[in-house]
């Protein structure tokens, strides 16, 4: 196989695959939440720019000259993507406006000034990224890439810093775990753009071929995560404007004998209605069925009972796992049965959450309390 036909296959490929990626995501999803991000995500920055480098290598020219403003103005799409999708995940109150369209400047700047260059140029630049390098339209859209590599993966990161408290603060157990391999999407998606870009320094011409594999893997990655992690609807719509008030309204000033009385209030009630066996529940919907305003609950457990909303669930479900790992009753029940009946979302968290408490993993656990009995 020459070099011209690996080209192609690889890009026919890729586009295929892409395209199966985006409709398997969105029919299994129903177009619901932020999947559609995630769909363009998928399609807009990549299947173009594809299509452009087979044309290219086939010789198909009048479709090389169409595509050559099309692929340098959406790959510069897909940071502002990212930045927006991460956005639509961890803010309730995001829409699209308007404004957002300013992230997308660069990608009309890049048609502009592709367009303002005469069919003879066009193709001349063509012919010569066919050698290996690129003339100064390419070199222009590298900087702006890179730029905006810089700028957005900085943004995201900070985002995703400081959303880090707030989430463990109110999110319930099930909304966390259905966002928490964003990140990890971030941290793929900045390590692939390191080594594409040192690759493309080294030899420019790895943008023919190794940014599409790398991107189908990113891709199929973020496909598998948005159908295993669907959007927790119910709970993010019906609590975000009691969010929103919590978010507007001045802290609390609790004197000590009141935050012991919210506290006492608050455990009582969950101890009576078993609130936290449920794996949806949140602070704010603690502070809706509770009637005690969100800041307030949430100062006075933090400062009383030094812990976060989070931690206080979690002691409660350990509890309860304990209780049912000693229980004749359950004796049948398997380890991993039991996170289910606590509350737990998870294995992952119901483990690490015992073993903070315990200092041993359940099992472990377990048979230190039956050595002590026998």
């Amino acid at each position: 196989m020459g070099y011209t036909e690996f080209i192609l296959t690889i890009n026919s490929s890729c586009i295929t695959i892409l395209i199966i990626l985006a409709i398997i995501l969105l029919v299994a999803t129903r177009f619901r939440g932020e999947n559609g991000y995630a769909a363009a995500i998928i399609v807009l920055p990549n299947v173009p720019i594809y299509i452009y480098n087979m044309s290219r290598m086939l010789g198909w020219h009048e479709i090389t000259l169409f595509m050559f403003p099309i692929s340098y103005s959406v790959n510069t799409m897909l940071m502002p993507l990212l930045w927006l999708f991460t956005l639509r995940n961890f803010d309730t109150d995001f829409r699209f406006r308007p404004i957002q369209l300013l992230h997308f400047i660069p990608a009309a700047v890049s048609v502009i000034i592709v367009l303002s260059l005469s069919t003879q140029e066009r193709m001349d630049n063509i012919i010569y990224e066919m050698s290996g390098d690129d003339m100064w339209v390419g070199n222009l859209n590298t900087l702006i890439i890179l730029f905006q590599m810089f700028l957005y993966f900085a943004a995201i990161f900070r985002y995703l810093h400081k959303k880090r408290h707030y989430i463990k603060e109110n999110w319930s157990d099930a909304e966390y775990l259905q966002k928490e391999w964003i990140p990890k999407l971030m941290y793929l998606f900045a390590a692939l753009f390191v080594i594409v870009m040192t690759c493309y320094v080294i030899w420019p011409r790895t943008d023919a071929w190794l940014i599409q594999i790398l991107n189908v893997i990113a891709m199929s990655y973020l496909t598998y995560n948005s159908i295993a992690h669907p959007a927790v609807l119910s709970t993010t719509e019906e609590v975000s404007a009691t969010e929103n008030n919590s978010e507007n309204t001045p802290s609390p000033v609790l004197d000590e004998i009141q935050m012991q009385e919210i506290c006492k209030r608050v455990t009582e009630y969950l101890e009576t209605s078993q609130a936290f066996l449920r794996n949806d529940l949140s602070l704010a919907m603690l502070s809706k069925e509770t009637g005690i305003p969100q800041k307030m609950l949430s100062r006075a457990v933090n400062s009383y009972m030094k812990c976060n909303f989070f931690e206080l669930i979690n002691a409660m479900r350990v509890e309860k796992a304990r209780q049912l790992l000693l229980s004749p009753e359950t004796s049948g029940y398997t380890i991993d049965s039991i996170y289910e009946e606590c509350g737990f979302r998870s294995r992952s968290t119901f483990f690490l959450a015992f073993k903070k408490a315990e200092g041993k993993s359940p099992a472990q656990w377990l048979k230190s309390q039956k050595n002590e009995t026998f």
